[in-house]
């Protein structure tokens, strides 16, 4: 199913999201947008992580983000006094209705961490859909420990496997949020435009064919490679694009739980001050988190810190 192809965009839309009213005008804050499609990335089919340490370009790193992604303005919208019941519609993105369940405030740009909570919860997310049998070992890790997290799929490998439809259902049955991650986990920049909307979408029809849920409205760049493109059809498909406070680093080449472990807790040598809000990334396939994330989460547990989902941590703060 295309969910924002005509005749039945607007239907998808009221059925799956309570929404009413979608069409098809750009949106207008593309101003807000950085442009990085200078990234130079491989296309890899099934890869979770960032360019390999050979390509000159590093990954964003959060605490030095560009003014133009920083965290929103906490003021709500005037339209946000009407009632919950009805849809709302915000100027920095018209086409797309809040979300249900963030009428409260809601902000479309691009999000690193979750200010305003007012208990010490973190959102720990993954992106997955490669070696499906190591992602159902971290799983088991998640469930063991009773942390529920938004897990960032791309589909590409999902399709295909005999398994899919269990996987996706037990990520679901175990309280976690799905959010999308692309069909093939390409660099967006690189694809022709006409390729661009099958890389979102098929990722929907796979959750509906299986578990009957969208993955809207969160939405992370493969490679977090974009640009002022990508991020206006990001808004128009009625994401919002997710990056994340703290890197793990369980991507690089070699990365072993001791790193993993490291990287969560020190940053430049230093004693890393975890904040409330912050989004913590970690990847499906890679086996030593299998080590590496019972530890971490024994570690922060021990530290007074809960872990809640991406889009409860947003209710509780108010949904910016």
């Amino acid at each position: 199913m295309s969910w924002f192809s005509p005749p039945n965009r607007s239907l998808a839309c009221a059925a799956v999201f309570g929404w009413v009213g979608c069409n098809e005008r750009e949106p207008v804050d593309a101003a807000t947008t950085t442009d990085v499609s200078s990234i130079q990335v491989p296309a890899l089919e099934s890869s979770e992580g960032p360019p390999s340490a050979s390509s000159s370009t590093e990954r964003p790193a959060p605490s030095s983000a560009p003014s133009a992604m920083a965290a929103p303005s906490t003021s709500a919208p005037a339209t946000i006094a009407l009632s919950a019941s009805q849809p709302v519609f915000l100027k920095e993105n018209p086409d797309c209705p809040v979300p249900r369940g963030f009428e409260a405030g809601w902000s479309w740009k691009r999000l690193h961490r979750v200010k305003g909570l007012t208990e010490r919860a973190l959102i720990l997310t993954l992106d997955v859909g490669a070696r499906i049998e190591n992602l159902e070992k971290v799983l088991d890790v998640l469930r063991d420990h009773e942390v529920k997290s938004t897990i960032f799929v791309y589909s590409g490998e999902l399709e295909s496997h005999p398994y899919s439809e269990a996987v996706l259902k037990r990520m679901v049955e175990d309280g976690h949020e799905l959010a999308n991650h692309t069909l093939s986990h390409k660099d967006l920049t690189k694809l022709a435009p006409e390729a661009l909307h099958e890389q979102f979408d098929r990722v929907e029809a796979l959750l509906e064919k299986h578990v009957q849920k969208s993955a809207k409205p969160f939405f992370r760049e493969p490679f977090l490679a974009t640009n002022d493109e990508i991020d206006a059809l990001i808004r128009k498909k009625c994401y919002r694009p997710i990056w994340f406070t703290i890197d793990t680093a369980d991507w690089k080449a070699g990365a072993t739980a001791e790193g993993i472990e490291k990287s969560v807790f020190e940053r430049r040598g230093k004693p890393r001050e975890i904040e409330p809000g912050s989004i913590f990334i970690f990847h499906g396939s890679q086996k030593a988190n299998l080590v590496a994330l019972p530890r971490i989460i024994q570690r922060l547990k021990g530290e007074g810190w809960s872990f809640l989902t991406l889009g409860e941590a947003l209710r509780r703060s108010g949904g910016l």
